[in-house]
């Protein structure tokens, strides 16, 4: 029996019923598909994951990966996996037909990466960078490095990285040093790139790294970085693959978790033969860079949701099939199933509400920035833009933190059980730890939240915010079973607004203390968020609920998480906004040695 468990009604609910993903099928781009394509989509999406991917997790932590003279070796059965993956069209589901892709709404990508990480991360972080580096081709790109790469990206037949990091040069990319020199329609590359997800591997016959480097003579700082696009095997111009292109493997990482995922140090050019090409402008490569790393903070966000979601479905299993211990009550006769203990129901319906959370937090992200993309131009089309751009931060950093805890509490309602490797919680948690360290840590995350994205277009992406927040408290202040946890959440955001507001003013006056204090405003605003959209499920479950009838228990479940989360939340929300405005400054004041 495989480890991953979805619970098909909690996804349809979100996208039919608070969604209504159906109506993207409006948008020009997508006037050719219906709902019930994009139904059929998600179903088979879910089936690909259970069928084809669920398996590769236990071989893929059983085997890992093999280092041997310069060459990463992977599972076997995962080679076949990729290359299925690319040719039933998974990898390139919303690109563009013209170069192999299908033309699907760009918030399907998300869907489908929701059940491919829930089913094995480790494996599904190789086509997902592929799909990323191969969509930074597409769009900034000559029509020949189109033409060449992007539809082999696609089918599965190569794959692809994003090379940032460097030993010198973590999170700060300004440092890159990887240096560029051109010679005639093309560039020699120099330089060592670490922390490379599936930098080298043996699933395809070609590895296309999307590179960050510095041409001779560019400015300093992030203003003087370009992109390239680097191949491992060198492509003729009749799309052969010919000689090793001096890119070489020499070392993967030994980590806590992601066990069959390839992290490598890859130096370019240490013979002085690896050839890149130009994608996009001279140094506006980290701009062009941003396109993928952003969906790679939405990514981690999913993946944390997912691996989460599985954490829960597994405990869930187990608690209805674990005996032990009598009834506290004693209003049933023996030992009972532990899901009849009062603390095993409170973590379960925690994790129940956080899991259906997150997934309508990203899920609404998606349609959002589907909007964000692809409505005509104007007013309503710059509202999308701005708040998908505002949540980015809060979604990447909450869903990775979150995710974690959610895994932690999974394993409490397993015991001591869940600490073994019987079961597949302890590998959920070690793999999930590094979703908060990806893309930029949680901490840079949240000086982003409270610096830029308060700030930028006079603070229309704050206002776009706002403005969701407060349209769904004044439709729904009165209502009659939710309307006192409605008035809460609005007295809560209206304070929070304030309260950020004010520490974003200290940016300016007090940079220290203000950077201290950014990630609790980032939990503040991530908590508003998911008790919006809980009770924005509430209120849509409510009118089933009043039926009669077990078939609407699953509508009365939608209003108990949501009330008991929010009474649980915001009060906590509430003491984060006061922590983040005191005046205390042991945080930058304490001397080092006194740590």
């Amino acid at each position: 029996m495989g480890h991953f468990i979805v619970n098909k009604k909690d996804i349809f609910f979100i996208l039919k019923e608070q969604l209504h993903y159906g109506s993207l099928c409006t948008l020009p781009r997508y006037t050719d598909l219906n709902e019930k394509t994009l139904d059929l989509m998600v179903t088979e999406a879910i089936s690909f994951a259970k069928g084809v991917l669920d398996p590769l997790n236990e071989i893929g932590e059983e085997w890992g990966v093999k280092f041997e003279n310069g060459n990463v070796l992977c599972p076997p059965e995962f080679k076949k996996a990729f290359k299925q993956y690319g040719t039933d069209g998974w990898t390139a589901a919303a690109r563009d037909p013209e170069h192999g892709g299908q033309g699907f709404p760009h918030m399907m990508r998300i869907i489908i990466n929701d059940m491919m990480y829930g089913a094995c991360q480790s494996f599904n972080m190789a086509p997902s960078l592929t799909h990323g580096a191969a969509h930074l081709i597409e769009s900034f790109g000559t029509k020949n490095l189109k033409t060449t790469y992007v539809p082999n990206m696609f089918n599965g037949t190569w794959s692809g990285t994003m090379c940032l990091t460097e030993p010198d040069a973590g999170s700060n990319l300004a440092a890159v040093s990887t240096i560029a020199s051109c010679e005639g329609d093309h560039f020699k590359l120099k330089g060592t790139k670490i922390f490379i997800s599936w930098g080298n591997h043996n699933l395809t016959e070609n590895i296309i790294h999307l590179v960050l480097a510095r041409i001779e003579g560019a400015p300093e700082g992030i203003g003087g970085i370009s992109l390239f696009v680097v191949p491992k095997i060198r492509v003729a111009s009749d799309g052969t693959i010919g000689v090793p292109n001096d890119v070489i493997c020499s070392g993967v990482e030994k980590k806590l978790g992601l066990h069959a995922s390839p992290t490598c140090v890859l130096n370019f050019g240490s013979s002085d033969n690896c050839i890149g090409y130009l994608c996009g402008e001279e140094n506006k490569g980290l701009t062009h860079m941003f396109q993928m790393m952003n969906a790679a903070r939405i990514n981690s966000a999913v993946s944390g949701m997912a691996l989460a979601s599985s954490a829960y479905q597994n405990a869930l299993a187990y608690t209805k099939q674990r005996i032990q211990g009598r009834d506290i009550d004693r209003k049933k006769e023996g030992d009972v199933r532990i899901i009849n203990h009062p603390d095993i129901r409170r973590m379960l319906l925690w994790m129940k509400a956080m899991v259906d959370g997150m997934r309508s937090m990203i899920y609404s992200s998606a349609l959002w920035s589907d909007l964000a993309l692809e409505m005509p131009e104007g007013k309503e089309k710059e509202h999308y833009q701005n708040l998908v751009e505002f949540i980015t931060p809060i979604i990447k950093a909450y869903c990775s933190d979150m995710g974690f805890r959610v895994c932690e509490t999974a394993m409490q309602c397993f015991g001591g059980y869940g600490y073994c490797c019987d079961y597949p919680i302890e590998q959920y948690m070690r793999d999930v730890k590094i979703l908060s360290l990806y893309e930029g840590t949680n901490g840079i995350q949240s000086m982003d939240l409270m610096g830029r994205k308060m700030t930028i277009r006079d603070g229309r992406p704050f206002k776009a915010f706002q403005t969701e927040i407060k349209r769904f408290c004044i439709e729904n202040m009165e209502h009659a079973e939710l309307g006192d946890r409605v008035r809460a959440l609005n007295g809560i955001t209206e304070r929070l607004y304030e309260s950020a507001t004010e520490l974003t003013n200290r940016m300016r006056t007090d940079p220290s203390q203000w950077a201290s204090y950014s990630y609790s405003a980032l939990i503040a605003f991530s908590e508003v968020f998911i008790v919006w959209r809980l009770l924005d499920m509430a209120v849509i479950a409510y009118p089933c609920a009043q039926k009669q009838g077990k078939k609407y228990d699953y509508h009365r479940g939608k209003i108990m998480q949501a009330t008991y989360f929010a009474d649980i939340t915001l009060p906590h929300t509430m003491a984060t906004i006061e922590t983040f405005l005191r005046k205390g400054r042991e945080v930058m004041e304490i001397p080092d040695n006194a740590f």
